[in-house]
């Protein structure tokens, strides 16, 4: 038996504010991403514009000036589909002028152009953690109803004037974790549960609306939402820890249930206890959240993780523990290709929603040998691992629309930045951001060609 259906789609990710670069064309305007001082594991964050300016994400990869080069990259390894995301700011320079920015729906009219004389289809991720600067500024951001409305107007500005060429929509980049790290997801710090709920609820509301828009202005287009999660193992049998793991996964399934169900489960408004929830759910809001009308669910997975209480505490954050068991990469994160078999099995069998994995890969250092060779044999030991336990869940009754790695070309790590690559193609960035094509790109592009039939 085949391991994986004729029509499977094989791609790669990226994302604007880590690969576009290009920050002083278009009359683009700020992002939280281009202002932000910290990630988000620092205190006295704050938004404001470095003395050093903002080159980590002016620049990035440089996309913005190698984008043909990029694209005929992906057709050359055969992409079937490539998933990015549109900056705000570049369509609305403040999140809500009144007028889109013509030059920068040029811009991805360009890309969709060299993706369809490569014969890829785009996945468009709407807002991947860079809400204009203005709409903090003058709202709060999503902790005030009209920055819905403002995004609202964007997803209806991209859905209209690229009506029947993007097939695929995610609204939110991985939109559990937003409610994890409001300052680095969208550019305010929350520390009470009344404002954390306002917050998500604003964002699921946004989400409906959306999914909504995209379905009213392109009937063909396809949308689904976006989870970031790990398998979570008990550190042991004890009950205790069993209940961390459990909640851990409870954290991810409370989306899966807003994306798939239209509703609001009970445990996830048991996280925000103490908070005055009726009082931010206005008449009609869970009409709107009932009505969401989901193609597809995509995950993104990495790694996984061990819950335990060790005596001490039994709270999620610090119940995360190491295991023994597993390799590791430089940074700590574990490889575990079951992990990912085991959260395609849970989602689809919970959900019974075809699955598209939109990040899947390893970041390493590569080094870029004197002759433009990168050798990186350890990333392709991991995405054959992971594309084995892929096809073991298909094989046991999950339906996958397809497989995007993380990245298809090498970007700005938000952990370290250019020191941790994910890339099929290395970016020199003491060399004009020279692409070179790495091991793993020839690797994949065999996979690709076989469909999925050859992993040597």
């Amino acid at each position: 038996m085949k391991r994986f259906p004729e029509n499977f789609l094989w791609g790669s990710s990226t994302n604007a504010q880590q690969f576009e670069g290009g920050r002083n064309e278009d009359k683009v305007g700020l992002s939280i991403a281009d202002v932000r001082t910290h990630f988000m594991k620092v205190e006295g964050k704050e938004l404001h514009i470095p003395e050093s300016g903002f080159d980590d994400f002016k620049i990035a990869s440089d996309h913005y000036h190698h984008l043909d080069e990029d694209i005929d990259l992906y057709g050359e390894m055969g992409f079937s589909f490539y998933r990015f995301s549109m900056s705000w700011t570049r369509i609305f320079p403040n999140g809500d002028d009144d007028e889109p920015n013509q030059a920068g729906l040029a811009f991805y009219d360009r890309m969709l152009t060299a993706l369809e004389r490569n014969k890829i289809q785009p996945i468009c991720t709407l807002y991947a953690y860079d809400l204009p600067l203005s709409l903090v500024e003058k709202y709060n951001g999503f902790l005030d109803r009209r920055c819905i409305d403002a995004y609202c107007k964007y997803v209806d500005t991209i859905t209209r004037y690229f009506k029947g060429r993007i097939k695929y929509y995610v609204p939110f980049n991985e939109q559990n974790t937003m409610v994890w790290l409001p300052y680095y997801t969208g550019g305010i710090e929350i520390n009470n549960s009344e404002d954390l709920f306002r917050f998500d609820h604003h964002i699921n509301l946004a989400f409906a609306r959306a999914v909504e828009i995209i379905h009213l202005n392109d009937p063909e287009a396809k949308v689904g939402g976006n989870i970031c999660n790990t398998c979570f193992y008990p550190a042991t049998c004890k009950p205790a820890d069993v209940a961390l793991a459990d909640l851990a996964s409870f954290k991810a399934y409370a989306y899966g249930d807003i994306f798939c169900r239209g509703i609001y489960p009970k445990y996830y408004l048991n996280n925000f206890k103490g908070t005055d929830i009726a009082s931010i759910i206005q008449p009609g809001d869970m009409e709107i959240i009932a009505g969401i009308k989901t193609d597809f669910l995509s995950l993104t997975y990495y790694m996984s993780n061990v819950c335990g209480d060790g005596g001490t505490s039994n709270t999620l954050t610090n119940a995360m523990q190491s295991n023994p068991y597993l390799p590791k990469t430089k940074y700590g994160w574990t490889i575990d290709p079951y992990g990912f078999y085991h959260l395609l099995m849970d989602f689809y069998h919970r959900y019974q929603k075809p699955i598209l994995v939109l990040e899947n890969g390893m970041g390493t250092p590569d080094k870029l040998e004197e002759n433009g060779q990168v050798h990186d044999p350890y990333r392709i030991d991991y995405l054959r691992s992971h594309i084995e336990a892929m096809s073991d869940a298909i094989a046991d009754g999950v339906e996958m629309v397809g497989y995007c790695t993380w990245s298809a070309i090498d970007l700005y790590s938000t952990h370290e930045g250019f020191d941790k690559r994910y890339g099929f193609v290395y970016v020199d960035k003491t060399n004009g951001c020279k692409r070179y094509r790495k091991d793993s790109f020839y690797w994949y592009k065999k996979v690709i060609a076989a469909n999925g039939e050859n992993l040597d």
